[in-house]
């Protein structure tokens, strides 16, 4: 029963928040989320996309959900485990969903094996967590197939041409624009996702297509650029954080022979640095030892082995380089890296390898490093190269568009495979301290972290635009 209403939209009863007449429901997708590990660092597009799923979880607005691609092909809104595995922050209100009980639940679950009797069996898996609350373990396993022989029946039912049972009312609308998630950009069959309704997503880079020499090959990044054209068919628009990449996308798009999509621009927020606000911890830190940063998976693309070869030719020549910190996990087509330091294998006492690291201690390297590199071939935007300007760190950047972009045209760049070029800029910043307090000043004078608010205006403002262009060319005769 409502028992409150105003433009906003209504409140119910349990404190519910419902969506106002005649606006359409945006919803950020959190599926790629959920595939991430609780409780590990995030870094690159699991960064963004946990800033947006957490942003649109503390959002008030009743016109924002969170929703999760189904096994079915349909988006809907997270279950209570999902909240718990997503949530960073302050979840609004009227968003948190309690866990019914296992009664209620299994209730629930057998009402969507009515509904749905053919989906498959990693619908009866994602049931049976909803069921268990997302724990796993005996409770977990008899739910399943518990869930499982239900299907079954009821297809038995269906076959034998008996009347099956009522399949009941979802109590869950399906979404009317989704900002899809990269997984579901990359991983999922684009027709199953086409009849999950309106589309819109992130265009984070085109570097599948632009580069497949940099790229695993898995199966995502083979078909990257199909499932970009398919979407931009159905009149998805992009939204990117850099114009570059925005231009590639249109550019992309003209070629095929595709009419260009609808793009808009975001500010990419300054995630680590909002954190270390909220912390306290922005000033400064000095160290004994001085050291480089690079922060960013290590991969074929990112160009560490230029980095390895640089501090290699220094120790063959006697020259004292700060030591090299490279923090980020192991990614993918490393094997020369690997090789490269097998050969050379004092050359670790200089360059250490952190592994994936958490938000603070992502923050107390930026805090106390003396100068960043970013010599990535190919970027869509370059978190490792704005991270370092949002803490104040001088970074020699290479002649990526968007790492000079992203770097906002104020640091030094060099072309990825200028070896000479690199060595000389980085003996520079680390031996001419006029020259690094230089770009030190001229980061103080030119650039400000972007709040996390900032960001999300824009997209919602640009889900908004675009929902309520799709709304009236639908009604259009």
């Amino acid at each position: 029963m409502t028992v409150e209403r105003s433009d906003a939209g209504a409140v119910t009863a349990d404190g519910e928040a419902t969506m106002p007449p005649g606006r359409v429901s945006l919803a950020i997708d959190a599926t790629g989320l959920m595939l991430w590990p609780a409780g590990k660092g995030l870094a690159g597009i699991p960064r963004v996309e946990s800033f947006l799923v957490n942003a649109a979880l503390a959002d008030t607005d009743p016109c924002v959900e969170v929703v999760a691609l189904r096994p079915n092909g349909k988006f809907r809104p997270l279950a209570p485990y999902e909240l718990d595995h997503v949530a960073a922050a302050r979840i609004s209100p009227h968003r948190v969903k309690r866990w019914p009980g296992r009664r209620t639940a299994l209730s629930q679950a057998f009402q969507a094996v009515r509904q749905q009797p053919w989906d498959k069996r990693e619908t009866d898996r994602h049931l049976a967590k909803t069921v268990t609350n997302g724990r796993k373990g005996v409770a977990y396993q008899a739910t399943r197939l518990l869930i499982r022989a239900y299907r079954l029946y009821q297809r038995a039912r269906i076959r034998l041409g008996s009347e099956p049972d009522a399949p009941g009312q979802s109590p869950e609308a399906k979404p009317g624009l989704v900002l899809i998630s990269h997984h579901v950009l990359t991983q999922h069959d684009r027709s199953a996702v086409s009849s999950a309704g309106k589309l819109a997503f992130l265009c984070h880079d085109l570097i599948p297509t632009l580069r497949p020499d940099l790229i695993g090959a898995g199966i995502g990044e083979t078909r990257f650029g199909s499932y970009l054209e398919q979407l931009v068919r159905t009149g998805a628009p992009a939204f990117c954080a850099s114009d570059e990449v925005g231009a590639t996308l249109t550019d992309h798009m003209r070629k095929a022979g595709i009419a260009a999509p609808v793009v808009y621009r975001f500010p990419m927020p300054s995630i680590l640095h909002e954190t270390a606000s909220r912390m306290s911890a922005t000033s400064r830190i000095e160290t004994s030892e001085p050291f480089v940063i690079y922060c960013s998976t290590i991969e074929v693309r990112k160009n560490h082995i230029l980095l390895a070869r640089i501090w290699q030719q220094a120790l063959q020549e006697g020259v004292k380089l700060p030591r090299l910190v490279c923090a980020g996990r192991w990614g993918w087509m490393i094997e020369p890296l690997r090789a490269y330091l097998k050969d050379y294998p004092e050359l670790l006492r200089s360059v250490t390898f952190t592994g994936l690291v958490s938000d603070e201690e992502l923050i107390q390297y930026y805090r106390s490093a003396t100068f960043g590199v970013f010599p990535s071939h190919i970027e869509g935007w370059g978190y490792g190269a704005s991270e370092c300007l949002d803490f104040g760190v001088p970074v020699i950047v290479s002649t990526a568009p968007s790492l000079i972009e992203a770097s906002g045209g104020l640091m030094p760049a060099v072309d990825p495979n200028d070896q000479a070029g690199w060595y000389a800029a980085i003996r520079r910043m680390a031996d001419d301290h006029a020259w690094r307090s230089s770009l030190a000043e001229r980061i103080a004078q030119n650039h400000r972290p972007t709040p996390a608010s900032a960001s999300w205006a824009a997209i919602k403002a640009g889900l908004r635009e675009s929902a309520s262009r799709q709304q009236f060319e639908t009604a259009a005769p």
